[in-house]
């Protein structure tokens, strides 16, 4: 069994989530709704983005966007 505070988590370990799949089936969610809404939000992204050290939390290592990285524990 994977353990959630040992690692951090990709976008694809998320949505592979039993509890994620449900919340998503109830609110009318797919999985390509999500990845589509990283691909525009990565899309519009300014390449040099001034220092935030909240600027990747929704990055990830999942292939949407190889240069981001899932940041969330």
């Amino acid at each position: 069994m994977m353990s959630y505070v040992d690692q951090e988590l990709t976008v694809e370990d998320m949505l592979a989530d039993p509890i994620v799949q449900t919340l998503m089936r109830y609110d009318g969610v797919s999985a390509s709704d999500v990845r589509h809404t990283i691909e525009q939000v990565n899309q519009n992204r300014p390449e040099n983005p001034v220092e935030d050290p909240h600027a990747d939390a929704w990055a990830t290592t999942n292939p949407v966007k190889p240069r981001l990285h899932n940041t969330a524990a």
